[in-house]
């Protein structure tokens, strides 16, 4: 009879046995091990555990020392971000500039001392202007002695010569005041007031027939012109023609001004 060693025990027992009647180990799941050999566990790899100890002192390191880097971390981050936002700044900066239209200076405006001849003759006039803005001069001369200086600096002002005959007429002096419109209408043939000024300056000579002309030029040159109809029918009441007279106070008093339709309506000359 064949008999075998349990590996486990070294209890004897059959060959076909293959579990140890003794320590009741299997034969079959476990092989004997093989005498005088020794198994060795593998040896580690001195790389891997020289790489554990440096992750280990590391994080020590980390441990130790996580304040002052994190500190320093953000430092350097607020320094980037300060170094990028100024050179942005400086590239818009330079786009702006770039864009920037040129600079326009405005002269000063002329004092009367300094201004050119045309430009101190408009003053000239506004002064005589201002001096007569309720319809009437109320300083007469002093309005005139403006007037004749912005002539003087430039002839071929209207506007001065048309005012000019309104100072003369608050004088009185009817003659001269035509003259001045005379000179306006010569120089702007198409200005309604100068042949109304005109015609009223004839009115008050007496000349009524002669300030109809005026009047009706005036007010084909300006057909809305209510003073025009009204002096027009004043004109015509003067030389007793009311067929002419009422319309015209009609016609005045439709655009506004009915002074001659109430005085006319008054003495029952018009209806």
């Amino acid at each position: 009879m064949i008999m075998k060693k349990c590996p486990y025990c070294s209890a004897k027992t059959q060959d076909e046995e293959i579990q140890c009647w003794n320590c009741g180990e299997w034969f079959d799941i476990l092989s004997p091990p093989q005498q005088g050999t020794v198994v060795k566990p593998p040896k580690k790899k001195q790389s891997g555990t020289n790489s554990i100890d440096g992750k280990t002192k590391l994080g020590e390191i980390w441990d130790k020392y996580r304040a002052p880097i994190i500190g320093i971390i953000i430092i350097i981050a607020i320094i980037l971000f300060t170094i990028s936002q100024k050179e942005i700044s400086n590239k818009s900066s330079e786009q702006v500039t770039a864009i920037e239209p040129p600079k326009v200076e405005i002269p000063a405006a002329p004092t009367p001392e300094t201004a050119p001849a045309p430009g101190l003759a408009y003053n000239l006039l506004n002064n005589a202007l201002a001096l007569c803005s309720s319809g009437k001069c109320t300083d007469p001369p002093k309005a005139i002695e403006y007037l004749n200086e912005a002539i003087k600096l430039k002839p071929d002002l209207v506007e001065a010569y048309n005012n000019r005959g309104k100072a003369y007429g608050d004088l009185g002096q009817h003659q001269q005041a035509i003259t001045d419109y005379n000179e306006a209408i010569r120089l702007k043939p198409d200005l309604a007031d100068a042949y109304y000024n005109r015609g009223k300056a004839y009115g008050d000579l007496g000349q009524h027939q002669q300030a109809i002309t005026d009047y009706n030029e005036a007010i084909r040159l300006k057909p809305d012109y209510a003073h025009a109809y009204n002096n027009r029918g004043v004109a015509y009441f003067m030389q007793g023609n009311y067929e002419l007279g009422c319309p015209d106070a009609q016609k005045a008093c439709a655009l506004g001004n009915c002074k001659l339709l109430d005085w006319a309506k008054d003495r029952e000359n018009c209806r």
